[in-house]
């Protein structure tokens, strides 16, 4: 996750580095004019802008966990209305869709036995073609 954070936060991290960097400068220089810069009060200074650096990622760390937390918990909302949304349109279709099933099946029925008529009146026909070729 760290390497997905947004511009505008390296921008505002490279900026407060830049500050705190030039904060040690001017207060190194602010404290004793006549002292010089030493190693260790540059390493305490160094640690002191790492440790604040830490501080923020965690910080940023924190609040891009409770983001993410937070889309989520809106995109399951959402998912859930979209849901309910769904249910009522089969609900509300479901009636008239089940009546033209009806219809359709009651239709079936009514092919399947007139399939079944012309089948027997086909058989009748033949037999009476048989009955009176015999006949003659």
């Amino acid at each position: 996750m760290a390497e997905a954070v947004s511009p505008q936060l390296q921008e505002r991290k490279r900026s407060m580095s830049q500050e705190d960097s030039e904060k040690v400068v001017k207060k190194s220089k602010a404290d004793s004019p006549n002292a010089t810069l030493n190693s260790s009060n540059l390493q305490s200074e160094f640690s002191s802008i790492i440790n604040q650096l830490n501080e923020d990622r965690e910080s940023d760390q924190v609040i891009m966990d409770d983001m993410k937390t937070r889309y989520e918990d809106l995109c399951a909302k959402q998912m859930e209305l979209l849901n309910e949304k769904l249910q009522t349109a089969y609900k509300e279709s479901e009636d008239p869709v089940n009546q033209r099933i009806e219809i359709l099946n009651s239709k079936f029925d009514t092919i399947r036995q007139l399939e079944d008529d012309i089948d027997q009146f086909k058989n009748m026909l033949g037999k009476l073609h048989n009955d009176l070729s015999e006949l003659e």
